[in-house]
């Protein structure tokens, strides 16, 4: 395969930044936002947030389907794109940048909404990355590019709240709000290339795919089980550490103001680092290079839970650095790894079913972020005490420590164990896609 031209990859991964800004805040910043300011519960918020997830259990693989099913003359991916944007920016309009009074109603409607237009953007957007670049290393060059606009555009939805902790009023809401803007004027700037500039192949055949062939595509493809198991925990351990972020901040490190600021430089780190995650996993394989990334993770978390000072700024600042290199390492490479066995997939049954196996990747992933805002909003609520924007004793507090650090080491190490004797490294694919070549050479 002739490699991807660097402005084919920018423009594809352009697309990635507009989500990434609009994910960081839905992660971080709206949870804390609707509890302190807006006034719900923190168990009705981590209720909101596990149902939404769970919904797209019933609507990522259907949306895969779809997906694969229905092209045209644009190709098989750009114009899903295209109805999806639209539908996202009115949900982030309406979950940023809501009225006075609002209801846990309102915010579960138009969480709704806002998973619907993401789940679109996201299946279509991944699977065309599956099969723009075909080859084992070539999947970890564009799929670190791609990460690489995730982070960068983090990094610069992370520039806004950061500034007006410096500069403005530093309320939660006007955090909350600029965030929102900033996404709804990235997302036609940086679609845009994505529309223009990146081949998009028309299907050949639709390939109809109902929900019981995914079940069954789930539970027979034994490398696809163990891939999944690790997408789940590995999003559950970023949910719980984004999620308890502004919280860690606030409450153990007494450093509220830095937190925004602290976060920037934190993706920043990971942005400078996926260059090098890239090459490990080149020269070593993908599921070595997450081996290290997880090892990395649970040293850094076991490390600051005996050693977290409030008030110390070195500290806290060294701490949020050091965890930002790894920040992008394993769902990167992932999702690569899922692109190849979407070939071991077209080899056995001679379909190409992309869109339906990044839809199921897709719910996996939602499914760990969702459980895991319910169990941990619930244990820091009912079962630590803590509460948000009260006077939590020093026991709490505690409590708060252990739960941010204890929960994602579990989760890394229940990552790491399906990717032990992983059997579809460079040279097993290798051979998968050779067998693919010839097939097509001869059908041709």
């Amino acid at each position: 395969m002739t490699p991807l031209k660097k402005r084919v990859l920018a423009s594809f991964s352009a697309t990635a930044a507009p989500l990434a800004a609009m994910g960081l805040p839905i992660a971080i910043y709206v949870p804390p936002f609707y509890a302190e300011t807006m006034g719900l519960s923190l168990a009705s918020i981590g209720l909101i947030f596990t149902l939404a997830r769970i919904w797209d259990v019933v609507t990522d693989p259907i949306m895969g389907a779809v997906i694969d099913r229905f092209s045209t003359r644009w190709g098989r991916r750009k114009h899903w794109i295209a109805i999806g944007t639209p539908i996202l920016m009115v949900s982030i309009y309406m979950v940023f940048l809501p009225g006075e009074g609002v209801s846990v109603l309102y915010l579960g409607t138009w969480m709704f909404f806002l998973y619907i237009g993401y789940t679109m953007l996201t299946i279509a957007h991944q699977s065309w990355g599956a099969e723009l670049a075909t080859t084992y290393d070539e999947r970890s060059r564009l799929f670190s590019w791609r990460e690489i606009f995730v982070v960068g555009g983090m990094t610069v939805a992370l520039a806004i709240p950061a500034v007006i902790e410096q500069f403005g009023s530093g309320a939660l809401s006007d955090r909350v709000a600029g965030m929102g803007i900033f996404a709804l004027i990235l997302f036609p700037v940086a679609i845009l290339p994505t529309l223009l500039f990146v081949p998009d192949k028309r299907s050949t055949s639709n390939v109809a795919v109902d929900w019981a062939t995914a079940i069954k595509i789930l539970l027979a493809n034994r490398i696809l089980w163990r891939l999944l198991v690790s997408v789940f925990f590995s999003n559950f351990a970023s949910t719980v550490s984004g999620s308890l972020y502004v919280f860690f901040a606030s409450y153990i490190f007494e450093l509220p103001t830095h937190a925004s600021l602290a976060l920037l430089f934190y993706f920043l780190a990971g942005t400078l680092a996926m260059p090098g995650w890239m090459k490990l996993a080149i020269s070593q394989g993908k599921e070595r290079a997450i081996k290290v990334a997880l090892t990395y993770g649970i040293v850094a978390k076991v490390g600051i839970f005996f050693v977290a000072d409030p008030g110390n700024v070195p500290l806290f600042w060294t701490y949020t650095l050091l965890t930002g290199v790894a920040f992008g390492a394993t769902p990167t490479l992932l999702r690569s790894m899922l692109a190849d066995i979407v070939d071991v997939d077209e080899l056995e049954s001679g379909q190409k079913r992309t869109g339906l196996f990044f839809a199921i990747l897709n719910t996996i992933d939602k499914l760990g972020s969702a459980i895991a805002v319910g169990i941990i909003f619930f244990i820091l609520e009912q079962v630590v005490g803590f509460q948000a924007g009260a006077d939590n004793s020093d026991e709490v507090i505690q409590g708060l420590l252990t739960v941010y650090c204890a929960a994602p080491v579990i989760a890394y190490l229940l990552t790491f164990l399906p990717l032990i004797g992983y059997p579809l490294n460079k040279q097993a694919h290798e051979q998968v896609r050779g067998e693919l070549e010839s097939r097509t050479a001869a059908e041709g």
